[in-house]
């Protein structure tokens, strides 16, 4: 047998996840099988539990291989915002990714309402994934308590407390935005929402805790 290169090996890594993502999609994490994944793209079973040992594992490459991509279109200069108004551009360039790629909202309206998240599956994949699950909101408090300490924000504010407020919109407006039919501006609400918070962390500037 001819041994693959490391090029046709990572390509056909690559479909595999692609039939994960279209295979989970459409039937659910837990109805699909690896038999399911390899026949839609004419590949054995075995040539998938080659790259992957279960659907766990593949899971977790998918969310890792999809975070990367997120950070690639967000640019290098955002993946790090040091000040409220790098934040906010950064949020708005994610939004606008989500706003125009199809895959990327499929992507999210999977992992939202079409895996089972049992006990052994959530440990196998926050194993490889915590990092990333936890990206933004160090990304929200590192911006933050930067900005605190150049004094853009109340040095009353509770860095900790907002940024988890800024996260959990920002993930609850995902939510509604991938399976709300009639779409509205994800960008513009959540902008507008950041907005309204930083202008009163901005504005309690002297009037204590």
């Amino acid at each position: 047998m001819v041994r693959k290169t490391r090029e046709e090996s990572e390509n056909t890594k690559s479909m595999i996840l692609k039939s994960a993502l279209d295979c989970f999609y459409e039937k659910g994490f837990s109805r699909t099988t690896f038999e399911d994944i390899a026949a839609r793209i004419n590949l054995t079973k075995g040539a998938v539990y080659w790259h992957f040992k279960n659907k766990a594992e593949l899971l977790g490459e998918l969310i890792r291989q999809q975070a990367e991509e997120n950070r690639r279109q967000i640019g290098k200069q955002y993946t790090s915002p040091d000040s409220v108004e790098a934040l906010r551009r950064f949020f708005q360039k994610e939004a606008e990714y989500i706003e125009r790629t199809p895959e990327v909202r499929k992507f999210n309206f999977f992992i939202l309402f079409q895996v089972e998240w049992s006990d052994s599956v959530f440990n196998q994949v926050q194993a490889k994934t915590g990092e990333i699950r936890d990206f933004h909101f160090k990304t929200v408090k590192h911006a933050l308590t930067v900005a605190q300490k150049n004094g853009e924000i109340s040095p009353d504010t509770d860095i900790k407390k907002i940024s988890v407020f800024i996260v959990s919109t920002w993930r609850g407006l995902i939510n509604t935005y991938v399976c709300k039919d009639e779409k509205f501006s994800l960008s513009q609400t959540f902008l507008e929402g950041f907005d309204m918070v930083i202008d009163k962390i901005k504005n309690m500037k002297g009037e204590g805790k």
